[in-house]
């Protein structure tokens, strides 16, 4: 009973105001123009007293608390209206939000009290958007530059693109609110969140309107803060709501509305997938990269592409966008087509940007750091960039960073013989060749020893010449070598029945050999084979060669935290930034001076760029690449089109169409590095696919090993002359 009496004489001492806080439904949204006045609260006090439960408790949080900060005014008339018309605000703005952990942010500069009201207008503000006890508030209370710390500690608590936030400004005035004053902080801080300006003007004149409209115009280019509205509660007629449509063409709209209860450009509806920009000029910043392929690239399929594409403009980025193709292109042309936008295109060759040592950014990046674009052509690298001003969109595809190094080069004509066999076969054909030939020699001077014992039936053999065996020896080698390599050979004489089998199983092995050696020189002669290649990353390592990169951000990236001593350790310290701006890390490899970084997907295109006269590709890709990454979509934070674009690139996926536009795309890159291949080839006398006319280079080594056995049969010759003539003369002497 004493916390009673405490609460009767503390709600009495309120007044009216208490009323509005404590009960709203029961005397003043079921009378909205009643006023109830001093002398009768008690008798209200008790029949309310009467109807209600007794307390169980606390009371309801904010409400004490609130009631204390408020007085009552000698206006009560008008603050109820200015309460009720917070609170239909707060049903439009906040209750209707489908975010589930909505954060509600009041500020209050020093000066925001709007003049006409003499109750505190912040706890009005608070009562009234007090959408549930379990919504977060915070209170930013104090001049421009506490309040702008105060909010920039705030924003770690909303979501990454604040979607779910809702700002509630209260203004003196317009004057003087941008450049660099807490609402750009804010807006910059809170891109998306809904910013609604609470103005103090009783009726605002067409100078106020005007600096709403110069107001939200200025949000919206500086930082694309598109959720924003001025509000003046005119107590006499009404709400007033100004609301700015960038959209609207030719250059945008400010129009005020007299309720609440109207669609806006802020609502959360506008933001989804039916996203309608009416034809608005886009900025989008891209580079050349994989999936952005140049048209003009592909030269050997010139009918490939229309030379204009249906319904596309004369305009500058257009046509940039029509010099393009590949998933990423048909992902942009797609997406304006379906948002109804005019996508105005800016290609930078190969800078995707990266981050200076002075904290400023460089390519594409910095131009979306900056917000001069709204979103990326290419898809990035799922990493951090070391901002927070950037926000990635959903994975599109994956991808590899390979290192490629100098082509080793294709293997001699003259070479291609030895490519038959594998070196482990060589070895096995020629140590079958000299280990049969032993055994039959073996076999046959045994045969040889005993045969005269066989038949005389004793173990003389002194009839037999001495000179014979040696005569014998050299000519049963060439017998069986002969045999094995299928080679003419002179009869054989006095052979037995196992020498014959021994030689007939020769035969059929030679036969079997050289059937294979023949086939498999026909595929050798037509594939083009090169030399080895660096395939590992242990190779490279061996090899001493150092990797140019075009970030340093890929210095840290791309092998990881490894120490030195370890093949990515050591690899890691060879990294080296390209400080060359005018040439390409290609130039660099093409001289076997070092090694690139290149995507998996983006090969083919540049070894196709830097292919030999004769099709040879002068370029190789290791087969093991040291990282792999998930790529997606980059957006400024806080960009309009973000969740819009991102509900269209998750569509996307989900059909196929990435999938179909990747094939397409490397389908044609392919085509065209075919027929040029093909092209150089035939330029250069061995176009692929047809027969192969055999020239002096692809049988030099026949001619090479009898121009080596000539060369040695006049040198044994020479040596036997030499010593029939110092025997002719040591004769001569004799005699």
């Amino acid at each position: 009973m004493p916390a009673l009496l405490s609460f009767a004489s503390r709600w009495i001492g309120g007044g009216v105001c208490g009323v509005s806080q404590w009960f709203p439904s029961v005397a003043f949204r079921t009378m909205p123009e009643a006023v109830v006045p001093c002398c009768l609260l008690p008798l209200v006090l008790l029949l309310l007293l009467l109807t209600l439960p007794p307390p169980t408790g606390s009371l309801p949080a904010g409400g004490v608390d609130l009631i204390a900060r408020t007085p009552c005014s000698l206006d009560a008339g008008s603050t109820v209206r200015v309460r009720e018309r917070l609170i239909a605000l707060a049903r439009r703005f906040v209750l209707q939000q489908p975010c589930t952990g909505l954060l509600i942010v009041f500020v209050q500069l020093a000066g925001g009290r709007p003049p006409y009201l003499a109750g505190d207008t912040l706890s009005l503000a608070i009562d009234a958007f007090a959408a549930g006890h379990h919504t977060p508030r915070l209170v930013v209370r104090g001049d421009d530059e506490a309040a702008a710390d105060a909010l920039s500690s705030i924003a770690a608590l909303a979501d990454r693109d604040s979607y779910c936030v809702v700002l509630v400004l209260l203004l003196p005035d317009l004057a003087n609110s941008l450049p660099g004053t807490v609402l750009q902080t804010t807006a910059r801080t809170f891109p998306l969140a809904l910013k609604l300006l609470l103005l103090g003007s009783e009726a605002p004149a067409d100078e106020e309107l005007s600096a709403a409209r110069t107001l939200l115009a200025a949000l919206w280019q500086t930082e694309r803060a598109l959720r924003a509205l001025t509000i003046w509660y005119r107590p006499s007629t009404g709400l007033l709501i100004g609301a700015y449509d960038p959209f609207d063409p030719p250059a945008g709209h400010f129009y005020t509305l007299a309720g609440p209860n109207r669609t806006l450009p802020t609502d959360l509806g506008a933001f989804g997938r039916r996203m309608n920009l009416r034809r608005s000029a886009i900025t989008v910043h891209g580079f050349e990269a994989a999936m952005a392929y140049r048209r003009q690239d592909i030269d050997m399929l010139p009918r490939t592409f229309p030379a204009r594409r249906p319904g596309s403009s004369n305009a500058s980025g257009d046509a940039l966008l029509d010099a393009l193709f590949g998933a990423d292109v048909e992902a942009v042309r797609e997406l304006a087509r379906r948002l109804n936008f005019t996508p105005v295109v800016h290609h930078m060759r190969a800078n995707f940007g990266f981050k200076m040592a002075n904290g400023t950014f460089t390519g594409v990046l910095g131009r979306l750091v900056a917000r001069d674009a709204w979103l990326s052509m290419n898809v990035y690298f799922l990493k951090d960039y070391e901002t927070r001003e950037l926000q990635f969109g959903a994975a599109v595809y994956q991808d590899s960073l390979c290192v490629f190094v100098q082509a080793a080069g294709m293997l001699p004509d003259w070479l291609l013989i030895f490519r038959c066999f594998t070196p482990t076969l060589w070895i096995v054909v020629w140590s079958t060749v000299v280990v049969v030939s032993l055994c039959y020699l073996a076999l046959t001077q045994l045969i040889a020893i005993y045969r005269p014992a066989w038949e005389h039936g004793r173990q003389d053999t002194g009839n037999v010449s001495q000179d014979q065996p040696q005569q014998d020896l050299t000519g049963l080698v060439g017998q069986i070598v002969g045999a094995l390599l299928t080679a003419p050979t002179n009869g054989f004489h006095r052979t037995t029945t196992h020498q014959k089998l021994f030689v007939a199983f020769g035969l059929i092995w030679g036969l079997t050999i050289t059937g294979a050696f023949q086939g498999s020189l026909v595929d050798v002669y037509t594939t083009p084979t090169s030399m080895k290649n660096l395939d590992t990353l242990a190779e490279l390592d061996a090899s001493g060669l150092s990797i140019t990169v075009t970030a340093p951000a890929l210095i840290v990236d791309v092998f990881g935290t490894e120490r030195p001593g370890s093949t990515l350790g050591n690899l890691k310290r060879r990294l080296v930034i390209e400080t060359a701006t005018n040439r390409s890390t290609a130039h660099g490899v093409l001289g076997g001076h070092t090694a690139g970084l290149i995507r998996n997907q983006d090969f083919v295109r540049l070894s196709t760029k830097y292919l030999g006269r004769d099709g040879t590709p002068r370029l190789h890709r290791m087969r093991q690449c040291p990282r792999s990454y998930t790529l997606a979509y980059l957006y400024p934070r806080g960009s309009p089109l973000y969740r819009a674009a991102n509900d269209h690139t998750l569509h996307f996926l989900q059909h196929g169409l990435y999938a179909k536009w990747q094939r397409e795309a490397a389908h044609i890159v392919r085509a065209n590095r075919a027929l040029k291949v093909q092209r150089y080839a035939g330029q250069a006398g061995r176009s692929a696919g047809q027969a192969v006319t055999l020239r002096l280079d692809h049988l030099l080594l026949p001619f090479m090993v009898l121009g080596a056995g000539f060369a040695l049969g006049v040198v044994c010759f020479a040596w036997e002359c030499r010593a029939l003539l110092t025997t002719a003369v040591a004769v001569r002497n004799q005699r």
